[in-house]
Parts: C-alpha cells; structure tokens; sequence
C-alpha cells in the first residue's frame, strides 16, 4: 500500500526524537503511533510532524491530555481543529503550550478523534471527518477566545541562530508567526536575530526551554 506522507518526525515525552524517511514509514508504524497517541500515557509522543513536502504537511502538539492540530495542504489552506462543543463560549481557559497559548475551543481532548485525524492525513493526507477552521478563509475565527491583554505585558526575546535542530527550529517559527508556507518562515532566518514578541513574562522562560532543545 502506497502511504502519502514522505517524511516523518515524532518527539516523545521522554526526551527521545524518532526521525523516519520515505523507505521507513510503514502502515505497521502509522499504527504503532496511533496507538500510543490513543493511550495518552506519560511515555507518550509530545510533537509529532508528518509531512508529504513543504506545502503539505501535519503538526500536532501534545499538552496536559489535549492535543492541538494543524493541517496544511495546498492550495493555501490552514486548518486547525476546533472543538464546536465550546463554540460561542468567550472567557474560556488558556492552554500554554511552548510554541503558543490557544484557548480551549482550539484543541482537542478526545485522543480517540487525533488518532484517527493522524492516520487519515499520514496515509491518504486527507481531512478526517471533524469540525475544522480555515485560517486563510476565516483566519480571525478565534480571536473572541482570547483574552486582551495590555501592551505592557508584551515581552521580547531575541534569537541569534538556527540551533543543531534546524527542522524542529523551523516548525517552531513557522507556527509561532502563524507563517502560510515554509518559504516564507525560510526567509526569515537569512537574517539574524529574529525578535520575538511574547504575551506574558512566563512565556519567555517556555520558548527559551524550546529553543534550547532544538539545539540538541
């Protein structure tokens, strides 16, 4: 059986990074990731990317039992799983993850539903059936969720090279500046330092630990 994806990377929580090219990805590992993604134990993954090339490609980011999702596939399309249960509910709670913050409605807490979403995009790269957002159709969709804060909680952190980890420093700055294709978050490292602009304090000790690991 022919498998979509041509490129695969999976950081687990235990600190360990499991890289698979073209010729290693099987049905039998798609499934073996599934699994563990379904069990949700502590040993389990933490990031995982699996791409076909640079314009299609899945993220998912797993936190504290919730796991956010983005599909990007050509033409133009970002999608990012919502859940429609909290629809409409402003004031929600907001889940710090180390690349971002997302308010609750922008994940995912049902492991049986990312599996799935997993499997249907690394062996066809197609959408599951689920409710998706079009950041490119609607890309201010959850803006009500978030909480306004004041300019004077906005900090700064200044990064100065593209660590021993280069893919995992590039998906890091693409979905921090919400960047439509690799090309474009590409063009921003042919110039250093790159400034980023941080919501609260706290945040920055968070984006630091990331880097720090993508220079390992």
């Amino acid at each position: 059986m022919e498998i979509y994806i041509k490129e695969l990377q999976c950081d687990w929580y235990m600190g360990s990074v499991d890289f698979y090219e073209e010729a290693q990805i099987t049905s039998e590992l798609i499934e073996k990731i599934k699994d563990s993604i379904i069990r949700n134990e502590e040993d389990g993954p933490y990031n995982i990317y699996a791409a076909y090339d640079d314009a299609n490609w899945l993220y998912m980011c797993f936190r504290k039992d919730l796991v956010s999702i983005q599909i990007i596939c050509e033409p133009d399309h970002e999608y990012i799983y919502y859940d429609k249960k909290y629809e409409g509910k402003t004031g929600l709670e907001l889940i710090e993850f180390d690349q971002n913050i997302l308010p609750r409605i922008e994940t995912c807490e049902d492991m049986v539903l990312a599996a799935n979403i997993f499997k249907e995009w690394t062996m066809y790269g197609k959408l599951y059936s689920t409710t998706w957002a079009d950041m490119n159709i609607t890309p201010n969709i959850f803006d009500a969720y978030y909480h306004k804060e004041e300019s004077e909680d906005l900090y700064s952190l200044s990064i100065y090279g593209i660590g021993e980890s280069k893919s995992k420093t590039i998906v890091f700055l693409k979905k921090f500046f919400k960047d439509s294709d690799f090309k474009q978050t590409l063009k921003r490292i042919e110039q250093f330092p790159i400034l980023l602009c941080v919501y609260f304090e706290h945040n920055i000790s968070t984006i630091e630990k990331e880097l720090k690991k993508n220079r390992s």
